[in-house]
């Protein structure tokens, strides 16, 4: 068990108060960004102070994913610079207490902030997501297209393959339905295809269509018009239908139970899966930015302070541009949903470990 001493509670009340400036600071310049690119809305469509307020309301915990890491660069480079400048650093190394060991309550204040950021990831930040894009589409932005899928395929666990050409959520329907079923006891399976379809809870209601029975020569032994034909399923299986919410705006146990339905039903869940890692690895990336500060003090010695601010917004736009990138890697089938989501870290956490190790050496 670490013993906490003068030193690490010196180090810890130095390290506050710049990390809650930063974060102040960094989440005032950013709501102010997004009102620049909104601003142009609000003034023609007269949106409502009220509205605006609210969109800034749930554009915060979104934007706490960017600002905790940099704010907690910004207070290590900030805090260590002024005690590198000032010497109290050279004076603790004088007294036989060593770089590493005033390392140590930081590190662990950046486990803690990987905790904490790990919560609002799970339900908090996508809920807010959600929150901001409704109002975004409702307010902001007009007839937003109601279109949620093209040519999608997919199958059940009882035997039915499924096309569809269009999925309407809006309406809860379908158009240009063909269902491939091998469920019954036949040697052949029977086709159903429908102009359109409707789902709702338990089951998806074919209407207008055709059913095709096929002989032990392959060929339509038997085929007749339905008006209506109800087709019962799983009830998970309505998440293929109902996709009101992108990766972003899923809290992650919806997450998760997507990812399973359609690893089922045979459709690529890859956005799924790269946002599911994504969130992990944006909580752990909280203690590499925190070797990143102190390999950037150990760097620039006694000028860390001055560079505090320009370190902070240049590194933090390499990382989280390079998580963009990433993601659209793993998407895209490039990479791995693992590795285009741990990419970022694994780069920038491999950079500021060896310059950490190689620096502190001579502290």
């Amino acid at each position: 068990m670490i013993r906490i001493k003068t030193y690490h509670k010196y180090v810890l009340s130095e390290l506050l108060g710049p990390f809650f400036l930063g974060i102040f600071g960094f989440i005032l310049v950013m709501l102010i960004q997004i009102l620049y690119e909104f601003s142009d809305f609000i003034i023609l469509r007269r949106i409502s102070l009220e509205v605006v307020l609210k969109l800034l309301y749930y554009k915060i915990p979104s934007l706490l994913v960017f600002v905790i890491p940099v704010s907690l660069l910004f207070a290590i480079i900030f805090s260590f610079g002024r005690l590198m400048r000032d010497g109290e650093i050279f004076a603790m190394r004088c007294s036989g207490i060593y770089f590493f060991s005033l390392t140590i309550v930081p590190l662990l204040f950046s486990l803690l902030l990987s905790i904490i950021l790990w919560f609002f990831t799970y339900s908090l930040i996508p809920e807010s997501n959600f929150r901001a894009n409704q109002l975004i589409q409702k307010y902001f932005f007009l007839n937003p297209a109601p279109v949620k899928g093209e040519n999608v395929f997919f199958h059940d666990e009882e035997g039915r393959y499924y096309y569809v050409k269009k999925i309407i959520e809006k309406s809860n329907k379908m158009e240009d339905v063909l269902v491939y079923d091998t469920s019954n006891s036949n040697k052949f399976p029977v086709i159903y295809t429908a102009k359109e379809a409707i789902w709702n809870r338990d089951s998806l209601i074919l209407k207008n269509g055709i059913v095709h029975y096929l002989g032990e020569d392959s060929f339509v032994a038997w085929e007749g018009n339905f008006e209506e034909f109800k087709i019962n399923l799983p009830q998970d299986f309505m998440l293929i239908f109902y996709r009101d919410r992108t990766p972003q705006e899923m809290p992650t146990n919806e997450l998760k139970k997507r990812i399973e339905v359609y690893r089922k039903s045979g459709i690529s869940a890859r956005s799924y899966l790269v946002e599911d890692y994504l969130r992990i690895a944006q909580s752990v990336a909280l203690p590499i930015f925190a070797i990143l500060g102190f390999s950037v003090i150990l760097i620039t010695g006694r000028g860390g302070r001055l560079w505090g601010t320009a370190f902070s917004i240049i590194i933090a736009f390499f990382y989280y541009g390079f998580n963009i990138i990433a993601r659209s890697l793993g998407e895209h089938a490039i990479f791995s949903p693992f590795i285009s989501a741990w990419l970022p870290n694994i780069t920038l956490g491999s950079i500021s470990l060896g310059v950490f190790i190689w620096k502190i050496r001579k502290w």
